[in-house]
């Protein structure tokens, strides 16, 4: 029988990091699974907004670690991850919105994130398609970006590679191997792999794999989804990204056009249970509402990119993220069984807090503390939940929904 020292289930953005900073330790034997091609679910669907203060404080220092470890990673490879570092102006019209601006500030220079305030002229120098007109205040992150998500994914899982990590796509996981309520290793279509430590990745499916352990993860796939317009001279050069919290959307550059995420009213959810294991046989789409979205949100769009009149919208994304119902992560052990660790939950924000969980979740498995306190990410802190009911569905719904409205 086979046998490493930690095996990975997933094989997308999150389980790559986790593999990249467990060799980064030297933590021994690494292993990754993944039962489709790596990165083909939600790591390669994402936007890739990498926003870095926020007002869930307990995600910023995740975030930043990324920021800080995209340079390390193009250094090793000696290539790039496909990172924009254009930054972001998060927008606010309403004073409920100024003071959130202000908490984000706060939180940015508690980790010496850099911040500016800009007035009017500021802000549409920096993006010029901006009706500036409306706005009462502005931020701007200079160091936020976005990137191209499959390019990082890919980045991470080659240095882990280089390393010395074992990965493994097109192998599907069948059961956790436990002695008591001790894990012991994995069971794979090709047979047994002996480990001590599995740790939880799967994404969307992850409640899943955790009930194989007896302990179904508080959290729901929830759609997310974006528009993209087609290139055009008015609005489609490289400019910030911007947050308008005050419509509950979110622009970056895309190609030469715009690339626009709206929040859903009430996001779709779906039963974990009911999801195929590949991913390309399923679509987030339910019928043409999705279009629905987009034309409901045109008035408020409209006030501050005035140009949506002439913008054709050509190009629509959907996928899946997996949402809580506070909108935190859950990173760390599960209760009752020693050696399984999952790190799920992401809340839209994979791509972001992509370095920081990995970073963590590696140290979980050394058995060291890791550099941020974790108790906000415990995956019991719901208590008893049915995560595959309506009833909890609908509490992870509000939080996707609510997401860009509270720019966290």
């Amino acid at each position: 029988m086979e046998t490493f020292d930690h095996v990975i289930v997933g094989g997308g953005i999150i389980g790559a990091s986790i593999a990249y900073h467990l060799r980064c330790k030297d933590a021994g034997s690494v292993l990754v699974l993944e039962r489709n091609e790596l990165a083909s679910a939600a790591s390669s669907r994402a936007a890739g907004l990498i926003l870095q203060a926020s007002t869930k404080a307990t995600k910023t220092p995740l975030a930043k670690k990324t920021i800080d470890t995209i340079p390390i990673l193009e250094d090793e490879l000696d290539q790039s991850v496909g990172f924009h570092d254009v930054g972001c102006l998060r927008i606010a019209v309403s004073s409920e919105r100024v003071a959130e601006l202000e908490v984000i500030a706060d939180d940015a220079a508690t980790w010496g994130i850099p911040v500016e305030w800009l007035n009017q002229n500021e802000a549409q120098r920096r993006v010029p398609w901006l009706n500036t007109e409306v706005i009462q205040k502005s931020i701007f992150t200079p160091t936020d970006g976005y990137v191209d998500p499959y390019l990082l994914s890919m980045s991470y899982m080659e240095a882990a590679i280089r390393r010395g990590a074992d990965v493994r796509p097109r192998t599907d996981v069948t059961d956790v191997m436990m002695d008591g309520e001790r894990v012991m290793g994995v069971m794979t279509a090709s047979g047994p792999i002996a480990s001590g430590s599995v740790i939880d990745a799967c994404g969307a499916w992850a409640a899943l794999f955790s009930a194989r352990v007896g302990f179904p993860l508080p959290m729901a796939p929830v759609r997310s989804h974006y528009w993209m317009s087609e290139p055009n001279l008015k609005y489609g050069a490289e400019h910030p990204m911007t947050i308008l919290s005050d419509i509950g959307a979110y622009t970056r550059p895309e190609v030469g056009g715009l690339l626009v995420g709206v929040q859903e009213t009430h996001s779709a959810t779906f039963d974990a249970r009911d999801l195929p294991d590949d991913p390309a046989a399923f679509s987030a789409t339910r019928g043409e509402e999705h279009w629905d979205v987009l034309a409901n949100a045109y008035d408020d769009l409209a006030k501050f990119f005035p140009d949506i009149e002439h913008a054709r919208f050509s190009n629509y994304i959907s996928g899946l993220s997996s949402y809580t119902p506070d909108g935190q992560i859950i990173l760390g052990p599960v209760p009752g069984v020693s050696g399984f660790c999952v790190a799920a939950g992401d809340c839209g924000s994979g791509i972001a807090l992509s370095a920081g969980m990995g970073d963590i979740v590696a140290d979980l498995a050394l058995g060291r503390d890791p550099f941020v306190d974790i108790a906000p990410f415990r995956a019991d802190r719901f208590g008893a939940v049915d995560p595959f009911g309506q009833e909890f569905r609908d509490r992870c719904a509000v939080a996707r929904a609510s997401k860009t409205r509270t720019t966290a």
